[in-house]
């Protein structure tokens, strides 16, 4: 039993140490794959022995703990600790095989490449080597970095680096060289004329993978080097819908100073358009099926100005906002006035996306209603507020959908913000109140319905409500001046609810202003008022001075309200508040005071005698009701977004509604039209056909020209092919390819790409016709019906050839090939289906 005991406690042991041994190389495992169970807080450890091992670590030969110990410093970093001590370790593994150290070292060269400038040299030359190295990312990298390390001296070598990277047969490297460029330039601004001629061999890229890139450092290094555009800008338009979303928005934003100061201004007088009414669904199509016919019926444009708005319309559906937002600013400044309603239904669908971009959208939105409010009249309900909408948010939308009130949308607008009122957010409520007195003010024929509703919220529980409405009334009592009785004696009845002390101001102003209007009301209002007037607030007690100033100037000759009035200025006397002392001061030195003075003369009698300062006194008191009951004007109500037209749309600056550091405005539009020549360079040819190869080969993004790829013939709005005639026939022949390239049509087919397999497929086309000629009767069908076919397409040649001549002379050398062939006899027509 003894031994059967020992034999189990030593079978324990051995299966303890060999489950200890496997969980060890399973941890270890999974440690060299990325794999670790446990966080990767353990990086985070600064205890003083972690740190006495990493370099260790850094100098082990295993790459795992290479890893574990940059890692290590990457993570110390993060937290703001200093480890430059291990600079010169680190610099040693610069040259590691492994990519991922690689990574690593060159983080932590960028953090610390200008505290030790002389230790980075020395990996100048490492990183010189990489760039002929064959991996596109290595190259990439290598440049990333040097453009990255803040040292002056190694400009010319960074310069020299991206110099040799433009030309590097891979688009990510030239991408990389491209936004090297800005760092360059900030490093040592001396370089700018030879980053300059960098540029434009960048710009003459057809990789749409790096235009976005030359074009952000062409807008750092040289903005206004229009110039440099000039033989690329159809180029640009062509490339802008296969452009990267953040290349898109640099390339619109470059491409709109340059139309502004290479183009005329399609709206010089800035008519306003005509309001269309769809009532079609929100995401029909009908706007982008009549699209390319809109265009054609406007204002006569510039071809190249009609190709930029051509190019930009698709980019309208991008999922990205910025790029929605920047095409939407193309329409808006460049746009005539007829084709700008094609951004308002991109820029509400941008409405559904979060909080934030709603309010840039919005804001500039609110912009664009200033100034062309028919824009976004179809879509008022877009812009009703939701229960879950922030406070910014519900701002904007009240102010937008006062801006597009019509006389056609104002019943349903002013139905909503009856709803809003009724919110609990006292905030939101009197926002409300706010928007339907705008609505009120801009247009005057529904004031009286907008009276009437407010009229109905002085007997509110909501204290907000109620002052709200009474100054809102207030300033639509002042467009209207005759007839305004009955409503301000509403008023005054609800003055013992009312505590708000703007709203009481508000009502002692009008009963004032209107007195003449209230014989009977204004005295005793004048007289409820004295009662309190202790404990009213400092705004409302200037208000009833100024009541009692304005009746006895109607009524001087009233004891009961002489008396009244000189109460009040006796209260006043000894207010608190200087203002008040002042006011009381002025009016009674003004009205009180202005009686002559009895004084007896030498030889006993009573005379009186009028000083100059009595004469003085006298004009001023026949002018009392000028002085004190003058016409106010009617208030016109400001828009909050007014003033932000002055900035461009899709701009910080108009978000924050003040110019900031960087901002440039819009140049002016030129008064003649500039020469466009400039831009006829034949040589530049982009195709959309080429295709991206692979991210890993080093031809990815390269592009051969093709020779039938041709810049695009602005000058011809119509297209210069016939869709119907080119799908006639079912099988293609060698006679259809001939006639699609005298058509100026790119027809890819297989084995057509060279001269040579034109040749064979005609050889083939030969035989085929012999083999097919064994029965007679079939020889002689086909003969017929060949000549048949013949004149008819003898005919059609003519035509064809009549219009092609003026073409061009590539035009009439295919059409002198096509002839040639068809002599030969090797082209066989076949029959035309139906």
């Amino acid at each position: 039993m003894s031994e059967y005991l020992s034999k189990a406690a030593a079978f324990a042991q051995n299966a303890a140490k060999l489950s200890k041994k496997v969980s060890e190389g399973i941890v270890e495992n999974a440690r060299e794959f990325g794999l670790e169970a446990t966080s990767s807080g353990h990086y985070f450890d600064t205890s003083e022995e972690k740190m006495r091992d990493i370099k260790r670590q850094l100098d082990s030969r295993h790459d795992r703990e290479k890893m574990d110990g940059l890692k290590r410093l990457i993570a110390m970093i993060s937290k703001g600790r200093d480890v430059s001590e291990f600079f010169p370790d680190v610099v040693k593994n610069v040259a590691s095989q492994n990519l991922e150290i690689r990574k690593l070292v060159y983080i932590y060269l960028l953090r610390y490449a200008e505290q030790e400038p002389d230790l980075a040299l020395l990996s100048i030359n490492t990183f010189q080597k990489d760039l002929t190295d064959q991996n596109q990312l290595i190259r990439a990298m290598a440049l990333r970095v040097m453009s990255g390390i803040r040292v002056p001296v190694i400009s010319p070598i960074v310069l020299l680096a991206i110099k040799k990277c433009v030309t590097d047969l891979s688009a990510y490297v030239r991408k990389t060289a491209a936004h090297a460029i800005p760092k360059c330039y900030s490093l040592d601004p001396s370089q700018k004329d030879a980053l300059v001629d960098i540029i434009t061999t960048l710009l003459k890229d057809n990789s749409s993978f790096t235009i976005g890139s030359v074009i952000m450092a062409f807008n750092e290094v040289c903005p206004h080097r229009f110039d440099l555009i000039h033989p690329h800008f159809r180029k640009l338009c062509r490339m802008l819908i296969d452009a990267d979303e953040w290349g898109q928005v640099a390339i619109i934003g470059l491409l709109l100073r340059y139309a502004r100061t290479q183009f005329l201004n399609p709206n010089p007088n800035e008519p306003r358009a005509s309001k269309k009414k769809r009532s079609r669904a929100f995401y029909s199509d009908e706007d982008s099926e009549k699209s390319d016919d809109s265009l054609e019926n406007s204002f006569i444009l510039d071809p190249d100005h009609e190709l930029l708005l051509r190019s930009c319309l698709p980019l309208l559906q991008s999922r990205n906002s910025a790029v929605v937002l920047s095409v939407a600013k193309i329409f808006y400044h460049l746009a005539p006035v007829e084709e700008t309603y094609k951004l308002s239904r991109p820029l509400v669908r941008l409405l559904r996306s979060h909080r934030e971009i709603q309010y840039v959208v919005l804001a500039n939105i609110a912009t664009m209603a200033t100034q062309r409010p028919h824009l976004f009249e179809p879509h008022l309900q877009q812009f009703f507020v939701r229960s879950t909408d922030s406070a910014f948010i519900r701002n904007l939308k009240l102010e937008i959908m006062t801006l597009i009130a019509t006389e056609n949308n104002i019943t349903v607008l002013l139905r909503e913000l009856q709803e809003y009122v009724k919110s609990p957010n006292k905030e939101f409520a009197t926002a409300a109140i706010q928007a339907i007195g705008r609505c009120a003010i801009g247009m005057p024929d529904m004031a009286e319905s907008c009276l009437s509703g407010l009229m109905k919220l002085l007997w509110s529980k909501n204290d907000a409500v109620v002052a709200e409405s009474v100054v809102v009334i207030k300033r639509l009592l002042q467009l209207r001046p005759q007839d305004n009785a009955d409503l301000i004696i509403q008023l005054t009845k609800a003055l013992d609810q009312i505590t708000v002390p703007m709203a009481r101001a508000s009502i002692f102003w009008l009963v004032g202003q209107y007195a003449q209007n209230l014989e009977k009301v204004a005295p005793d209002v004048l007289r409820n008022s004295a009662k309190s007037f202790i404990n009213e607030d400092d705004i409302v007690k200037l208000q009833i001075i100024n009541l009692g100033a304005k009746l006895y100037s109607l009524n001087p000759s009233d004891q009961v309200l002489n008396l009244l009035f000189q109460y009040v200025l006796n209260l006043a006397r000894y207010d608190l508040n200087y203002d008040i002392r002042d006011r009381a001061r002025l009016l009674r030195g003004l009205i009180l005071k202005n009686e002559q003075k009895d004084v007896t003369s030498d030889n006993g009698e009573i005379g009186e005698v009028q000083s100059s300062d009595s004469i003085k006194s006298n004009i001023l008191k026949e002018n009392l009701k000028q002085i004190l009951l003058c016409e106010k004007e009617a208030p016109s109500e400001e828009s909050p977004s007014a003033g932000r037209d002055r900035f461009t749309i899709g701009s910080m600056a108009l978000v924050l509604n003040h110019s900031i550091p960087g901002y440039e405005p819009l140049p002016d539009w030129p008064t003649e039209k500039p020469d466009g020549s400039a831009r006829n360079n034949l040589d530049e040819t982009y195709s959309r056909s080429q295709a991206v190869k692979g991210f890993g080969s080093d031809s990815f993004g390269g592009y051969t020209p093709s020779v039938y790829d041709k810049p695009l013939n602005t000058n011809n709005r119509k297209e210069v092919y016939d869709l119907d005639r080119f799908y006639d026939s079912e099988n293609s022949s060698d006679d259809d390819n001939l006639r699609a390239k005298a058509s100026g049509l790119r027809y890819d087919s297989i084995g057509d790409e060279t001269s040579e397999n034109e040749e064979d497929d005609d050889e083939e086309t030969s035989n085929d016709d012999e083999d097919e000629s064994e029965d007679e009767s079939e020889d002689e069908s086909e003969s017929s019906e060949g000549e048949e076919e013949s004149s008819v397409d003898e005919e059609t040649n003519e035509e064809e050839t009549s219009e092609e001549e003026e073409e061009g002379e590539e035009e009439e050398e295919q059409e002198l090939l096509l002839e040639k062939t068809r002599e030969k006899g090797k082209v066989r027509e076949t029959p035309k289906s139906r």
